[in-house]
């Protein structure tokens, strides 16, 4: 009969062999915990009601986490629908005829994103219409109107990075701490669960680079009056830029991933 021991010590070299074989995933995997305990010691400063009010002019932490949750619906299709897609044809073996199909592999991922955000609306709504409850004495039409705008534009960006994400599955297939990773960070150097400015200088810059720091922001502006974190015309003029800069991206990304199938083809996922 095998030792216990020797089975028990094998079973761990395994996990171990099968944790480092994917280097950037094993990387990812450790960042994500450093960062985690990094966001929890923010989050216990923004309890504080007074720090809370002189940083984003208002009190309302109730309004302010809500909505931000309420982000999560769209965010989480915008970011990981395509990617999710492609694993699953990769693991159906239906990969082949997305790459065969008439139609532009760029529109085929942000369509899918675009038509899975439809109706993931449906759980944005409950949430989001709970965060406008608490927000009855400053919400107004007009600043409902603007802020669901903003919304939109930041979820567009948002699905840019979608397909740059959907593009790393098929070239690299097991990157799902890297997923982690980015959806703990745009949570966290975002505004979503804690006011932007309680992050440190670097942080910020990094939280600047994200399309959904500036969407979240102008909502709260429009729809709790909060402080924005820069002027709101420099919100909306950098939040077009990172929309259309994103596109580019992702769209160079799918290109060279199409590139790469027609000279490899997919035998090497």
């Amino acid at each position: 009969m095998p030792n216990p021991l020797r089975l028990f010590y094998m079973a761990v070299w395994r996990n171990i062999l099968t944790l480092t074989r994917y280097k950037a995933n094993f990387i990812f995997e450790i960042l994500t915990s450093v960062l985690f305990g990094f966001g929890m010691l923010i989050l216990a400063v923004a309890f504080d009601t007074n720090l809370l009010g002189n940083m984003i002019g208002s009190t309302n932490y109730v309004a302010f986490i809500i909505l931000g949750i309420s982000y999560q619906s769209w965010q989480g299709i915008a970011l990981w629908e395509a990617a999710n897609m492609f694993r699953n044809e990769l693991n159906t073996g239906q990969i082949d005829y997305t790459f065969t199909c008439p139609f532009s592999r760029y529109f085929y991922i942000v369509c899918n994103i675009a038509a899975s955000a439809v109706q993931s609306t449906i759980f944005f709504l409950p949430l989001f219409c709970v965060g406008l409850y608490f927000t009855m004495e400053t919400v107004t039409p007009l600043g409902l109107l603007l802020g669901l705008s903003a919304t939109l534009i930041s979820v567009a960006a948002l699905a840019q990075l979608g397909a740059i994400f959907a593009s790393l599955v098929l070239r690299y297939r097991e990157v799902t701490a890297i997923f982690g990773f980015f959806n703990f960070a745009f949570q966290m150097l975002t505004g979503m669960f804690v006011p932007f400015q309680l992050l440190p200088l670097p942080l910020q810059i990094i939280g600047y680079c994200l399309p959904i720091t500036f969407g979240m922001d102008l909502m709260r502006h429009y729809v709790m009056k909060t402080i924005p974190i820069m002027p709101v015309t420099y919100e909306w003029i950098v939040l077009l830029v990172e929309l259309v800069v994103l596109a580019l991206i992702a769209k160079l990304a799918v290109l060279y991933l199409e590139k790469t199938a027609k000279e490899q083809g997919l035998h090497y996922l």
